[in-house]
């Protein structure tokens, strides 16, 4: 009979075990992906569990979860991004991932992670587990020739292009800065090693002070034909955003085409007249995001009310049970309760802190049963919002 045992992984067995897994599940073969190359950019990294699922000596289904600090409405929390999510085909349709996940998210709560995101494979393997989707982000294209009019401006300030191996200090500063007014946003805990430079990072400096910052490089086969792909786009002040703008115009002569990724909440067609952009999602899933400690999600600023609910979370049993949540000073308490003003599913609640799915779609989506009125209630104290999560894991 085939032994089947779950743990958590460390050291040299974690690497080899999520190389083999995650080069036939993540990448074309054969042949296998690189395996020195792939320790390389993996070795780096801090705060990683992994859980690994073994028919007897053999892994056959493993996850990962990684440290990451998340805003949510004006908080920080401890967060971990689920990544490396796999199983042999041998291995598949046996509920090892579930039970792996189940695991994995165990652990990262002992550890502190107040939230869970992750890119999934399906979504709806993954709501089932907890999960709601996030706005997704957006692919911009335009012509450069349509911004010459900002040089005609003579826009005040500065704009200072260097290697971003040269610049990921300064890149990573202005990402904390960014990410204590943009909801949802998350962030490694461990800083980046760069050792090679694919992209150009550009400052847009206004008095000495960094006012907006991109990464982009120029990519395509002819001079004058360049595309230029702008892969974060992120501003302070709208001074620093036309700075940029002002930069992506300097190349009329070089790239035929700019194409930006953009967050769901960026309006680029406000941005300057006849820009005559195309828009487009990006390729792959949006990011999902769950409550992971239903008890520690308090202190994020909230709207006026109050309600408990009884929550419903099969992966985590720690979350389910009655809870009040109360704004109090703006700020959200949570406690236990004794009785409950409705039954809310783990996916409600996540939708509620992140903010992107109304109250009034719940019971539709099998997430629960709150009134018409309580509904109102919970659109006051959690008014809609669009997360975003930045970080590619």
């Amino acid at each position: 009979m085939t032994q089947i045992t779950f743990r958590e992984l460390a050291d040299e067995e974690r690497l080899a075990v999520m190389y083999r897994l995650n080069s036939y599940a993540f990448h074309a073969s054969p042949p296998l992906s690189d395996e020195a190359a792939w320790r390389e950019r993996v070795k780096y990294r801090q705060g990683v569990a992994y859980w690994a699922v073994f028919e007897d000596d053999q892994p056959v289904a493993g996850a990962a979860g990684r440290a990451m600090t998340q805003q949510a409405r004006g908080k920080l929390y401890p967060m971990s991004g689920i990544w490396a999510v796999a199983t042999i085909p041998a291995a598949r349709r046996k509920g090892y991932c579930r039970q792996v996940m189940a695991r994995l998210l165990a652990s990262l709560r002992d550890q502190g992670a107040v939230f869970s995101c992750l890119y999934p494979f399906r979504e709806s393997f993954y709501e089932r587990l907890g999960y709601v989707a996030f706005p997704q982000e957006r692919l911009v294209k335009f012509s450069p020739a349509a911004l010459l009019p900002l040089l005609k401006q003579k826009q005040s300030g500065e704009c200072v292009p260097m290697l971003i191996a040269d610049g990921i200090a300064i890149y990573q500063n202005q990402l904390r800065q960014l990410r204590q007014r943009i909801h949802g946003m998350a962030l490694f805990d461990d800083e980046p090693h760069i050792t090679q430079s694919t992209t150009w990072l550009l400052l847009a400096k206004v008095n000495g002070e960094i006012a907006g910052f991109m990464l982009y490089a120029l990519r395509g086969e002819h001079p004058t034909q360049f595309t230029m792909n702008v892969y974060r786009f992120y501003y302070h002040t709208g001074q620093g955003r036309y700075l940029l703008l002002e930069w992506l115009a300097r190349h009329v002569d070089q790239a035929k085409m700019v194409e930006i990724t953009l967050p769901a909440f960026e309006l680029p067609e406000t941005w300057l007249a006849d820009l005559e952009i195309r828009s487009e999602t990006i390729a792959m899933p949006p990011p999902m995001g769950r409550v992971l400690d239903v008890a520690k999600i308090g202190g994020m600023t909230t709207g006026a009310g109050h309600f408990s609910a009884r929550v419903v979370d099969p992966l985590c049993p720690w979350n389910e049970g009655n809870w009040r949540f109360e704004t109090v000073d703006g700020v959200l308490q949570v406690e236990t309760a004794q009785q409950a003003d409705c039954e809310l599913s783990i996916q409600a609640l996540s939708a509620l802190v992140y903010g992107a799915h109304d109250p009034g779609d719940f019971s539709c989506r099998g997430w629960g049963n709150p009134s018409p009125e309580l509904q109102a209630v919970l659109r006051t104290m959690f008014p809609p919002r669009l997360p975003y999560l930045h970080e590619m894991f």
